[in-house]
């Protein structure tokens, strides 16, 4: 008895296809929505665990990668002016360098905004509000310790209690404290240094409280590693320029 045999064509797998795409369309999308989210946020936790230290930059200055870079090298040099890096309490990962997870936002002060706007100079509201937005975020969250904001903005914020106070940081305070939180960029011989003295005179230096948020089921800093970044907040503050120094 002879079989017959029906041949399958190229357009079986398509209609195939086509038909799973009709039934499965939304569960489909939905699931590779969050399969794509959670592997950005798995990545995003791995590259942050690699810190040492976070720093936040809130203010009107535009830094672009040489600034940046600058800034970090004055970083570094005020830690090692303490302590060799070797033995510095700063190196939370013992790897024996300094690595910085250094974030900026720029931000323009409301007063300034409304004189570009009376100036006719281009101001954007929206990305401005949406910076503040960032910033309120990243303060709420808590993962950057070491704070250098605008003025304004830290009157804004420091009635909510986010920020440390210096008597429960700093061993000696020194005289010349903005307030009980915060110093003034430009009363700090580290305000003087490569990358710094490109941030406005006014920028405030501060720290976050510990927080204790859990971000992606882990907590976004643990003791040491808080204790480690309080620790190169004092570097910075004590710094000291040695005379060669431009």
């Amino acid at each position: 008895m002879q079989q017959s045999f029906i041949p399958q064509t190229e357009e079986a797998p398509k209609k195939a296809l086509e038909n799973f795409w009709y039934h499965y369309k939304w569960p489909t999308l939905i699931i590779a929505f969050f399969a794509v989210f959670f592997l950005i946020a798995f990545a995003q936790m791995r590259s942050k665990s690699d810190y040492d230290v976070h720093i936040l930059y809130t203010g009107s200055a535009y830094l672009d990668g040489e600034r940046v870079s600058d800034i970090l090298n004055s970083v570094e040099q005020a830690a090692v002016q303490a302590s060799p890096m070797t033995q510095n309490p700063v190196d939370y990962s013992g790897d024996g360098t300094l690595t910085i997870d250094f974030n900026k936002i720029v931000y323009v002060p409301e007063k300034t905004g409304e004189n570009y706007k009376d100036s006719h100079i281009y101001f954007n509201g929206a990305e401005n509000a949406n910076a503040r937005g960032q910033f309120d975020n990243l303060i709420m969250i808590g993962e950057y310790v070491i704070l250098f904001i605008d003025r304004s903005l830290y009157d804004d914020t420091v009635g909510t209690g986010a920020f440390c106070k210096l008597s429960d940081v700093l061993d000696e305070v020194p005289e010349n404290t903005y307030d009980e939180c915060g110093i003034l960029l430009s009363d700090l011989p580290i305000g003087a240094a490569n990358g710094f003295r490109n941030l406005p005179e006014d920028t405030v230096v501060c720290c976050r409280t510990k927080s204790y948020i859990n971000k992606w089921n882990k907590k976004v800093q643990n003791e040491e590693q808080y204790a480690a970044q309080l620790e190169l907040f004092r570097q910075i503050v004590q710094y000291q320029r040695a005379p060669k120094d431009n």
